[in-house]
């Protein structure tokens, strides 16, 4: 059962990797080499943060630029070609091969933040900034929040077009961040109608906002491991959730 979800699991990481993924790094890495030379008058103190800035919200951005290309038409792409139906001949479950699709892209995911974090970190040097530790736990969250979101793009593949699942992706990230400020300003309305669609939201979309500590990582404010632990199984809980989910709808959809 491990083995037939793992098989699917690495094709769909080798043909991940195949569509391009890696010119997505060439190009942060570009990013961050122009920053750092238009950066190059400003004092290094000063430098070093509006690099690691944008460095980290770059890595954050071209991930989810390839979840939501590529998560998005992974299952469109094999119902079109008519292989998923050769797959599911093999002792394959459909949970096992979207669970499957699901690592593969994960990996993908993994690969590139480490490839950036590299280049990241040798831009940083350059500028004359000793990396710190609390880079690591950026990178980590950026890699949790990324994960959360593919499992959500596999969800919204399995009933709608790619074109709405990509739609749908970027809308659940950016409700994810807003939700707090959504839910205090439906208190502040006042409208009970308000308050109450406010709070479904904000209690069905995940809060987003527990990933981002791209600022205090920055300005160096103290990072606690409860929160790195409870950030952990915010997202293994929810991103079982939706997978749990994905697997109940694919399950039952038919394909043609």
């Amino acid at each position: 059962m491990l083995t037939n979800g793992t098989a699917v699991a690495r094709n769909t990481f080798r043909e991940t990797v195949r569509d391009r993924i890696f010119y997505i790094v060439a190009v942060f890495g570009l990013i961050l080499i122009g920053s750092s030379a238009v950066l190059s008058p400003l004092t290094i103190g000063a430098q070093g943060k509006i690099v690691a800035d944008v460095g980290l919200g770059a890595m954050a951005m071209f991930g989810l630029l390839v979840v939501v290309l590529v998560g998005s038409n992974m299952l469109r792409k094999e119902l079109d070609k008519q292989t998923i139906a050769t797959i599911l001949t093999k002792p394959v479950t459909r949970r096992q091969y979207l669970l499957g699709k699901f690592c593969g892209l994960t990996m993908t995911l993994l690969s590139m933040l480490v490839v950036m974090s590299i280049l990241f970190v040798i831009i940083l040097l350059i500028c004359r900034v000793t990396p710190h530790p609390r880079f690591l736990a950026a990178f980590f969250l950026t890699f949790l929040e990324l994960t959360l979101i593919n499992a959500a793009v596999l969800l919204f593949s399995t009933f709608v077009s790619p074109t709405l699942a990509a739609v749908f992706t970027l809308c659940f990230f950016v409700i994810g961040h807003l939700s707090e400020s959504l839910m205090e300003f439906g208190q502040v309305m006042g409208s009970r109608l308000q308050i109450l669609v406010t709070k479904i939201i904000y209690y069905v979309i995940p809060n987003l906002e527990v990933f981002n500590i791209r600022s205090a990582v920055v300005h160096g404010d103290p990072i606690s491991f409860s929160h790195l632990l409870l950030a952990t199984l915010y997202c293994g809980a929810y991103t079982a959730l939706l997978l749990i989910l994905a697997g109940a709808i694919f399950s039952r959809r038919e394909l043609r």
